[in-house]
């Protein structure tokens, strides 16, 4: 597909620890790119993306949906309209329904981080900046095999 001269984009919604190595793929063949988030599952993975698109003049473009809900466009809109006083402090709190299986929290960077992404990118959209400072906590409650991964409360 990304040596396809009819194809103009790609959606990339692979397992997470693919992504890097796919946006690269793409941007060096000139496709613009829509990924799942996150783009990487480490700083240094997500530089070298974000460098290999802008260096090959491609568009790319992180699925974080929340910031096209509902509920979110409200509190979003109210405070565009000062219909509450300033912001001070934005609080967000995610849990998914159920626990992902182990091998994709595993493989994708861990629970909190592939979390983590969308509560930090709600208080970018909502404040229009960014954070000034960030506090974040996180805990372990279903599945407990989650506890032996790199990162987990231990």
């Amino acid at each position: 597909v990304i040596t396809d001269p009819e194809v103009d984009a790609v959606w990339i919604c692979s397992p997470s620890q693919y992504h890097a190595e796919q946006i690269k793929a793409c941007a060096a063949n000139g496709k613009h790119v829509f990924c799942e988030k996150p783009i990487a599952t480490d700083l240094a993975e997500t530089v070298e993306a974000i460098n290999c698109c802008n260096e090959a003049g491609v568009k790319l473009m992180i699925g974080l949906q929340r910031r096209f809900d509902p509920n979110f466009k409200r509190v979003k809109n109210a405070l565009g309209a000062h219909e509450v006083g300033d912001t001070i402090m934005i609080k967000l709190c995610s849990r998914d329904p159920a626990p992902p299986p182990f091998e994709y929290v595993k493989g994708g960077g861990g629970i909190f981080a592939d979390m983590a992404v969308h509560d930090l990118d709600m208080s970018r959209f909502l404040a229009g900046a960014d954070p000034i400072e960030i506090l974040a906590l996180g805990s372990c409650h279903i599945d407990k095999s989650i506890k032996s991964l790199d990162g987990s409360e231990k």
